[in-house]
């Protein structure tokens, strides 16, 4: 069994071995009604659950490794290259996005490894496409009542990971540990106007933590400076940035990169101001 601390710190879309990882269908298939598997953590909450949604990788005896195996409309590949590393191979197989039961602590054995950006975030939009299917819906409901906010939540982590919203300075992503927890606006830097968009870096500080994050935002200065100026959720703070609400209607979608802040012009919020570029000067 993993121990707490391990359990402590799993994180959406960690590979686990879950032991007796149960199969509805068993009767269909003529085979046992749970099966020790690895499986992608989907809803790591961190609010006391004592359960976490799991979707199951699948290989199908091998089938889905021949040549030719056709994804059905509710699977995902694993990456080539993830490796576990206790029992030194690879892991292959299916994710089956529409699997979401709820695995206990004392069924996590321990951590194999970690989905990688680009496969969550196709992950994301699979789980989209499965939700106008309603006899996907239909056998997710069934499993799930809550599947929806699952599929929230993983979504909403995953995007918080592409905008590296509360990354620390190791490269660990700590928005799913905090998004409950308030911050505050410490200092902030006006860096471009860009169409009708503010673009802000801003110094949040809270929970003994700091990070740094390029908000995009319709709000005038005048609006954030009366707004920001209270505590707010990671998670409210993190819907303020336009980019996130683009990322919700297109997860793949390319940002244009933000413009680097300089470390020596932050300011308190009341004072920022819009910086205006410099006039060219006339040649003599």
């Amino acid at each position: 069994m993993m121990r707490k601390d391990e359990y402590r710190y799993i994180r959406t879309g960690d590979i686990v071995l879950v032991k007796d990882y149960p199969n509805p269908q068993f009767k269909e298939a003529r085979s046992r009604p749970t099966k020790d598997r690895f499986a992608i953590v989907i809803g790591n909450f961190r609010e006391g659950f004592i359960s976490l949604s799991a979707q199951a990788i699948a290989t199908k005896r091998g089938q889905t490794e021949r040549a030719g195996y056709r994804l059905k409309e509710n699977e995902l590949r694993i990456p080539e290259g993830i490796v576990d590393d206790r029992r030194d191979f690879e892991i292959t197989g299916v994710i089956k996005a529409h699997r979401f039961p709820l695995i206990k602590q004392n069924q996590m054995a321990y951590k194999a490894g970690s989905l990688p950006l680009e496969t969550k975030l196709h992950l994301v939009q699979l789980h989209e496409r499965m939700k106008n299917l309603p006899h996907q819906v239909a056998e997710m409901k069934q499993e799930n009542p809550n599947f929806l906010k699952v599929m929230g939540y993983f979504k909403e982590v995953t995007l918080a990971e592409k905008l590296q919203f509360m990354r620390d300075n190791r490269g660990n992503y700590q928005y799913e540990f905090l998004r409950n927890k308030e911050f505050s606006v410490k200092s902030a830097q006006f860096l471009e106007k860009r169409k009708n968009l503010n673009v802000i870096s801003v110094q949040l500080e809270g929970s003994g933590k700091k990070f740094y994050h390029t908000f995009a935002t319709r709000k005038s200065l005048n609006e954030l400076q009366q707004d920001w100026k209270s505590p707010k959720k990671a998670k409210e703070w993190i819907r303020e940035d336009v980019k996130f609400h683009t990322l919700q209607r297109n997860p793949l979608l390319q940002l244009k990169p933000d413009k680097q802040p300089h470390p020596d012009k932050y300011k308190l919020l009341e004072k920022l101001q819009e910086t205006k570029p410099k006039e060219p000067e006339l040649e003599r």
